[in-house]
């Protein structure tokens, strides 16, 4: 045969990858460059091995820290944050918590979320995701009878205190309250009506406190700094807005530590 028929030859088109490499080149380092790093630490609490007479002689004989340090800690499980320092520890705040779900079906609901518990249903009846949580709330409650605690807010969401630097739950004409911002806003009320009662955050009320300790113990060693001290079992997301609390109350250097058992 004269004429050979000739088989189209198939050549695959080789991807250009030039462009995609430059963004990466760019891009890059502009995140390294904006990223911030927590450092990682660990927190060994021990308790005296014995009690009773000798338990005061084990303390008495430790060497004392004559450093200036604040060693400022928070510390987290599953319904209390407890601050504490080389002094001592505040009062801890009890809160319950309440995870928002928001779907593609435009589902959008709030459930108190119970450690250990089933994950929440669907009215289709199926099981809600993790990556169906949108926000995580924590209300500061009273560990009595577990009763959320409601303090008054500006418009804006801004938490109102005392100028003792605590939540306020009733206003009159006159008073004199502080806006929860930094530095602290005052303001003379002249139309109560004009503030909203809200339900107390534990996110608020931590920098709340983490601004008196501030404010407090500025001269420090360690004045920006603050180790967060969790349990294995909470959530990071709280962990991160509690960071995030602790950065808007001018604890910048913040390190992350895990509780032992």
């Amino acid at each position: 045969m004269g004429n050979k028929l000739k088989r189209p030859r198939m050549e695959a088109d080789e991807m250009d990858l030039k462009c995609f490499m430059n963004l990466m080149v760019v891009l890059i380092p502009m995140l390294l460059m904006s990223a911030e790093f927590a450092k990682v630490a660990i927190i060994d609490i021990r308790l005296p091995e014995e009690r009773g007479s000798q338990t005061k002689s084990a303390v008495t004989d430790q060497p004392q820290d004559k450093s200036e340090k604040l060693l400022l800690t928070a510390i987290i499980t599953d319904s209390v944050v407890t601050l504490g320092a080389k002094g001592g520890f505040m009062p801890s705040l009890f809160y319950r918590e309440f995870h928002r779900y928001r779907t593609r079906d435009g589902l959008d609901t709030l459930v108190e979320y119970e450690p250990g518990g089933a994950m929440p249903r669907h009215p289709n009846g199926r099981d809600l995701t993790i990556h169906e949580r949108h926000e995580i709330y924590l209300y500061v409650v009273n560990p009595e009878d577990r009763n959320i605690i409601r303090s008054k807010h500006t418009r804006f969401g801004e938490m109102l205190t005392n100028a003792d630097g605590n939540p306020v739950e009733a206003l009159s004409v006159g008073d004199t309250v502080f806006a929860l911002t930094n530095p602290r806003r005052m303001i003379v009320v002249s139309n109560p009506d004009d503030f909203e009662s809200r339900q107390l955050s534990a996110y608020d009320e931590l920098r709340n406190r983490l601004m008196k300790v501030k404010d407090r113990y500025r001269d420090a060693e360690d004045a920006d700094d603050i180790i967060i001290a969790a349990e294995n079992e909470v959530i990071y997301d709280k962990i991160v807005q509690i960071m995030d609390a602790a950065r808007n109350a001018e604890f910048p250097n913040i390190s992350i530590a895990k509780l032992r058992g």
